[in-house]
């Protein structure tokens, strides 16, 4: 496994935790003594705040209560100290001991899908060493970390939303310790019980996007708004179609005036069926829709919004839109396989990421909104007033979340393999 960071697409905003020594040294120390905020609050509540910090205090070195995390929630009670408060117990006698943070961390993700500086932060903070591995395609992740049903010694992976119930299902993540994530209190509130994974019991969202197809302005003259231009001869051989089974049938689904969450044979036949008409224009099949597009490859492409967005200094005249058929809405999360060797680690990874300035730093260098409503403050004006990558919330609504088929995926892999042979 091997450190790496993303592409520099851009400038990142510094990030102030990763400033701020006497911040560094408390989150620690409050990671090392597993001591989450809540139990924090409670001891605050019951013996003052000064003695609930004095041990934590004095590991750190500091003389002054140390100031929380941007994205971390600032609600709970303050209770003045009392004159019984040094002779009650301290944090540091929580009663339940949980073992120190792990002094490595393997992370599965795509390729320059994080922040330039977010690695070495994390880093930085915790003292903890990441081994960052990418993967090229969904398909090839799965089979990764299912290839012995623990995630292949993996503590962190990226899969879509789609994917969590059956990874969940047969054990192949674990479920989240939510007293390390307080920074969950970051998310929107549409984020926060999603219908993939209740409570975010197993998951946390990290970003999310639309698929629709961009095409260079300076190369097509018109005004692209349906999916049916997907099939115009006149882009054969520059034409780019996702390498991604329900994204793919997806598209196929909107012009039909199908469900694109259909596992009924008959509709898939025709959904196949017009996929294949479309099959010689096609030049290729491939994630790299950036790549593609960027080297002149292809002309339009089927895509991601975030994508898009990290075309324009190769591409600057490329436009984006969502078909006026219906498209697809999703959204990549963060979770721990079952056989994290590092599972503490692991969490303190996903709390770190979920920081309100960690996540804009990810959006302003990637190009994707994440669902973090801290964050926006921290946002590039750029980005949140692009409807490429931040469409209006009325148009959002009306698109479509792929669902998780169970083992009717198998009637969509037979007709992709058969498409794509």
């Amino acid at each position: 496994m091997t450190e790496q960071t993303g592409r520099p697409l851009g400038s990142t905003p510094s990030v102030s935790a990763f400033d701020h020594d006497l911040e560094l040294r408390f989150y620690r120390e409050l990671a090392i003594r597993r001591i989450s905020r809540r139990q924090l609050l409670e001891t605050a509540a019951k013996v003052g705040p000064l003695a609930a910090l004095a041990p934590i205090l004095a590991a750190c070195g500091a003389a002054a209560t140390p100031q929380p995390s941007s994205a971390s929630p600032s609600t709970g009670p303050s209770v003045a100290p009392s004159a019984s408060a040094s002779a009650a117990p301290s944090v540091s006698a929580a009663p339940t001991p949980v073992p120190s943070p792990e002094a490595e961390l393997n992370v599965y993700n795509w390729a320059d899908y994080i922040g330039e500086k977010t690695i070495k932060g994390f880093q930085d903070l915790t003292g903890i060493k990441v081994h960052y591995d990418n993967f090229p395609d969904a398909e090839t992740a799965l089979a990764k970390i299912r290839s012995d049903g623990k995630g292949a010694g993996y503590d962190i992976h990226y899969p879509t939303s789609v994917d969590v119930p059956a990874l969940v299902a047969d054990g192949v993540i674990q479920p989240l310790k939510l007293d390390l994530i307080p920074n969950a209190a970051n998310l929107g509130a549409q984020w926060q019980n999603p219908g993939y994974d209740p409570g975010n019991k197993n998951s946390m969202p990290y970003m999310w996007w639309t698929t629709g197809f961009c095409w260079d302005g300076d190369k097509i003259k018109d005004d692209l708004t349906s999916w049916e231009s997907l099939w115009n001869p006149a882009y054969k051989g520059k034409l780019m179609m996702l390498d991604d089974i329900r994204e793919v049938f997806a598209v196929a689904a909107f012009r039909l005036g199908l469900d694109p969450n259909t596992t009924n044979e008959a509709d898939l036949d025709k959904m196949a069926a017009l996929l294949e008409e479309q099959k010689p224009l096609v030049r290729t099949y491939t994630t790299d829709d950036i790549g593609t597009m960027n080297s002149g490859q292809t002309i339009i492409a089927h895509a991601w919004s975030g994508d898009v967005y990290q075309m324009y200094d190769d591409v600057p005249n490329v436009k984006y839109v969502i078909p006026s058929e219906g498209a697809v809405r999703g959204s990549d999360t963060m979770v721990i396989t079952s056989g994290a060797p590092h599972p503490i680690a692991a969490n303190m990874w996903i709390n770190f990421n979920l920081d309100a300035k960690v996540s804009a730093a990810n959006t302003n260098f990637i190009g994707y909104m994440g669902p973090n409503a801290a964050a926006m403050q921290y946002i590039s004006k750029d980005i949140l007033g692009d409807p490429t990558v931040n469409p209006d919330i009325a148009l959002l609504d009306k698109l479509v979340e792929l669902l998780d088929v169970g083992k009717e995926l198998d009637k969509y892999t037979q007709r992709w393999n058969a498409l794509k042979a």
